[in-house]
């Protein structure tokens, strides 16, 4: 798909979800994500060695240029599940999330960038397990009725019991197209629901990572989908969302210029829950263009 044909469809989306908006109002509102799965090698000192997309046929042209441009350059603060150097290059499973933005100015072109990342090391210990499925919410009728659909991003602070103390909803993303006013009516409503079924989830801790004195905390994205969607987008494709504004944690430091990290979420992977005290993590920039 080209970065033109990309724009039309943004545009046509628009057009469909809410045809009275103006056309300069939307176009700033809209963005094109993509979420890219893969495999990286890391080497003991962090570097890349190599590197491995799934599906990558799937993926158009735009994203696999930017992904062979960049990817090879990256270097990341990496360590073994004890928090020791490695000793050995390690296979590492990653998460990426492209967009795609119209550029201020030029009608027809669009910069596509890498905007977060996640990585997990599948053969590590687990420091957090979950106990039992993580029971998704039920979908508020309202929005389902309205066909407002979107990812709520929670992050849960545990009790060494493994129950959940502390719940914060860190962003709201709405895939679909409405006013401001709609899409944060919603967006509540949704986060409302996330957090209510978050509360009931359990998970196992280990006696290891009891032992550290942070707190134990993990990442959940949910998707709220209609009936008969199984995902947000096929694997592959962009689709077009709305992105909400971030909220800071509010049991935590922030950091030195006010603000609070969002540590990638846009990369996480509905469906399933990451720590926050994952040992890799990227090092420098990220993105191209």
């Amino acid at each position: 798909m080209t970065q033109r044909i990309l724009l039309f469809a943004l545009l046509a989306l628009c057009t469909s979800a809410a045809s009275a908006a103006r056309y300069d109002k939307m176009r700033k509102q809209v963005v094109a994500s993509m979420l890219v799965t893969g495999e990286l090698v890391v080497a003991p000192d962090g570097t890349v060695e190599s590197y491995a997309i799934d599906r990558a046929d799937a993926l158009p042209p735009e994203a696999r240029q930017l992904i062979a441009k960049v990817v090879p350059t990256w270097e990341l603060d990496a360590k073994q599940a004890d928090g020791s150097p490695l000793q050995s290059p390690t296979a590492v499973r990653m998460s990426m999330q492209l967009l795609a933005r119209p550029i201020d100015g030029v009608d027809d072109r669009l910069r596509v960038t890498i905007e977060d990342t996640a990585f997990r090391d599948p053969n590590a210990p687990a420091d957090v397990k979950r106990n039992g499925e993580l029971a998704p919410p039920a979908y508020p009728v309202l929005a389902a009725h309205s066909g407002m659909t979107g990812t709520v991003y929670v992050l849960l602070r545990l009790n060494p019991d493994g129950t959940v103390a502390e719940t914060h909803v860190e962003r709201v993303d709405m895939t679909v197209v409405s006013d401001e006013k709609t899409l944060l009516k919603f967006s509540k409503i949704l986060a409302k629901a996330a957090v209510g079924a978050a509360k009931q989830w359990t998970f196992n801790i280990s006696p290891e990572r009891l032992a550290h004195p942070a707190p134990v905390e993990v990442r959940v994205p949910v998707d709220f989908l209609m009936p008969g969607k199984t995902s947000t987008t096929e694997y592959g494709r962009w689709h077009a969302y709305v992105p909400g504004l971030y909220a800071p944690i509010p049991w935590r430091n922030p950091t030195a210029d006010g603000g609070d990290a969002e540590d990638g979420i846009g990369a996480l992977v509905p469906g399933q829950f990451y720590s926050t005290d994952a040992p890799f993590k990227l090092r420098g920039p990220k993105t191209g263009s």
